[in-house]
């Protein structure tokens, strides 16, 4: 079992942070027991205890917990089902008793990496997620994020802000001794301050060091922290050398280096076929298809424990089913998926901003612009004559970019015949600016004389009406004198 999860604190006296950051998670708590209060927005580094505070806050003060991943689920669909339901109404233990809020038996619902949910209104994460922070839930809501300002202003206006620091590494220092004791074994101070020094603020990554390094013995030196320093002394291409080109455990470095195990993995694949022939070849990425499945649980359920199953199959699995060393250098590469995952963002940055456009001035959704008009636009614009397609352009204001992303080498010659006619889009009309804008002033002064003229003379037509009613009255009003004579 990772030390990580062995050593959580369980109570919220047992968190290592500033007093002045638990007494206010503390009185958050309080004023939730009295009357529904704001959400929760907990931010800071990586390592630092955010997830440990809530945890150890719900279990304090005797509320269930219930735990979502705003990155793997942050549509509106998700956030409604999950977060809306579970905060306005009741709730059950895991016993079946019923909690009332009436009695401060509560469930607290944590909502993590939160500065990644879908923004977008077709995709609504943050939209739904605002809605209903506005109703005023019965239920506590706490938000993880490492970077707030991720978020919208709006968002976090709705929330209490209790932005966390890296620890000091007196504080580091302090949880590091007490895992040796509890564990049992003898370690040097100069050897826990290296390792307290070298995690640079980060709790976690300083107790996963020291369990790589404290793996099958009963005692650390300062000469152990050498060969298990982080990033700085154990590279991912010596690594990969360990893995391929020789029988020692790769395991213990794969757990200190600076690589998250969804990154390594990444390494290991591409630099796999490099080494690997038939038979190994394939073995190879059946152990690798294996970490993957605990990485993906690891995602879904939060469940970090399974970290070390992954990373001991990518490492020490994908070493031991090797038939024969490969002899020679082998130049390792890095994963081209993130050449190819690069590429393929600012592509759909391009195509973002293009329905953006069409949704804008053809009055659609982001939805209907992608589904609708965007195939219709592309095709008009690569069958179409330059002139018409240019008039289209002008009238979406593509850029050149945005254009070649249509219809590729075509996109020169639609621009060449903008640039040359000077077209320019004027409240969804077209113009030539060869037209002076004397000339424009000219038509609209026209206009206004020609509106005045209409209204002048309807108005004399009315007088003329009435003039016209009086006689006709005045004619049919006969006296009796004039009738009798």
């Amino acid at each position: 079992m990772l030390w990580t999860e062995k050593y959580r604190p369980s109570k919220i006296n047992e968190i290592v942070a500033d007093k002045e950051i638990i007494d206010k998670v503390v009185e958050w708590a309080k004023k939730w027991i009295e009357n529904s209060w704001k959400p929760l927005l907990l931010s800071g580094p990586p390592g630092v205890g955010k997830t440990s505070i809530v945890l150890a806050l719900a279990n304090t003060m005797g509320w269930e917990i219930v735990e979502m991943n705003a990155s793997d689920q942050r549509n509106w669909e998700i956030i409604e089902k999950v977060v809306g339901e579970g905060a306005f109404n009741e709730t059950i233990s895991k016993e079946g008793e019923f909690l009332s809020t009436k009695y401060g038996r509560m469930k607290l619902i944590v909502l993590d990496e939160v500065d990644n949910i879908h923004k977008k209104e077709d995709v609504g994460g943050e939209t739904a997620l605002i809605r209903i922070l506005k109703k005023r839930p019965r239920q506590p809501l706490v938000l993880i994020a490492n970077d707030p300002y991720k978020l919208s202003l709006e968002l976090r206006k709705l929330c209490d802000f209790i932005e966390l620091k890296k620890l000091t590494k007196k504080q580091i220092l302090k949880v590091l001794q007490k895992i040796c004791e509890k564990e049992g074994i003898e370690c040097k101070k100069e050897a826990l301050d290296k390792i307290a020094e070298n995690a640079g603020g980060d709790l976690r990554a300083a107790i996963n060091d020291l369990q790589a390094i404290a793996e099958g013995k009963n005692s650390i030196s300062i000469e152990d922290i050498v060969i298990g320093k982080r990033a700085q002394e154990v590279e991912i291409f010596r690594l990969l050398q360990k893995i391929f080109k020789t029988n020692y455990s790769a395991y213990g470095d794969a757990m200190v280096i600076d690589e998250a195990p969804e990154d390594l993995i990444q390494w290991i694949e591409e630099n796999l076929p490099l080494e690997y022939q038939e038979k190994s070849l394939l073995a190879g990425y059946i152990a690798i298809s294996r970490a993957d499945v605990f990485l993906g649980r690891v995602r879904r359920r939060q469940a970090y424990q399974l970290w070390k199953y992954a990373t001991f199959l990518m490492t020490d699995g994908v070493q031991q089913i090797r038939e024969e060393k490969k002899s020679g250098f082998i130049r390792y590469k890095r994963p081209q998926i993130w050449q190819l995952l690069f590429q393929t963002k600012q592509k759909r940055e391009i195509r973002d901003r293009i329905l953006k456009k069409i949704s804008i001035y053809s009055h659609l959704s982001t939805k209907k612009a992608n589904s609708e008009m965007l195939p219709i636009i592309s095709f008009l614009l690569r069958t179409i004559d330059i002139e018409r397609s240019a008039r289209i352009v002008t009238f979406y204001e593509f850029s050149k970019e945005e254009l070649e992303f249509l219809i590729g080498e075509k996109s020169k010659e639609v621009f060449e015949f903008i640039e040359k006619n000077n077209l320019h889009r004027i409240d969804e009309t077209w113009l030539n600016s060869k037209r002076v804008p004397g000339e424009i002033e000219e038509e609209v002064e026209e206009l206004k004389e020609l509106k005045k003229y209409n209204e002048r003379k309807e108005f004399r037509e009315t007088l003329k009406g009435e003039e016209k009613g009086k006689e006709e009255r005045k004619a049919k009003s006969l006296t009796l004198e004039d009738f009798f004579s």
